[in-house]
């Protein structure tokens, strides 16, 4: 009887530590686009700022670009 309930309880464990991994993969995506939009949100104002208009309609065009821009604000580092 031992053997079984152990094994259930191991079972039980097992469930419970993937739901906790799903749940913290859930959050730091979560976490992390939250992040990324910030980011990018800071850069556009930035570039408002500096009335770089023709910049910002290549970096919602153009990652590659808008990743240069993040680089050279130093937003994100």
């Amino acid at each position: 009887m031992c053997v079984l309930l152990d094994m259930y309880e191991e079972r039980g464990i097992e469930k419970g530590i993937a739901q906790g991994e799903a749940r913290g993969i859930a959050k730091g995506i979560s976490q992390g686009i939250s992040q990324g939009i910030e980011e990018i949100n800071a850069l556009y104002q930035c570039l408002l700022a500096d009335n770089r208009m023709e910049d910002i309609q290549k970096a919602i065009m153009d990652t590659d670009y808008q990743k240069e821009l993040l680089q050279e604000y130093g937003i994100g580092e």
